[in-house]
């Protein structure tokens, strides 16, 4: 009974320091303005290289506090270079998992025009 304790102790300890992570690629775009942005700002844009941005939400035992949202995924690619918008992005959802604790992602990569 004791060793059959242990063991079960064991695999759930290991289970809250192993963990795995599933990222699918849910779409693929050619150009997202997540904002409204005149005409005159759309033909003017230049290149501000490639990008990465995500959104993330933590999850515990079965329990989402909140949902990712791939509009702020894309804001936090466009922000730090001043960009108004995104070309040829994927968006992956992504999902590492941590036994009994993980998080829910989304992450946008594209290249930012501004």
């Amino acid at each position: 009974m004791r060793n059959r304790a242990f063991l079960c102790a064991g695999r759930l300890l290991l289970a809250g320091v192993v963990g795995c992570t599933f990222q699918p690629q849910v779409a693929s775009l050619k150009l997202v303005i997540p904002r409204a942005v005149s005409a005159d700002a759309v033909r003017t844009v230049t290149p501000r290289g490639w990008r990465e941005g995500e959104s993330c939400r933590f999850w515990l035992l079965g329990i989402p506090f909140g949902l990712p949202q791939v509009d702020e995924a894309m804001e936090r690619a466009l922000v730090p270079v001043h960009g108004i918008l995104l070309r040829d992005v994927a968006v992956r959802s992504v999902h590492p998992t941590y036994g009994l604790y993980g998080w829910h992602c989304y992450q946008v990569h594209g290249e930012v025009l501004g």
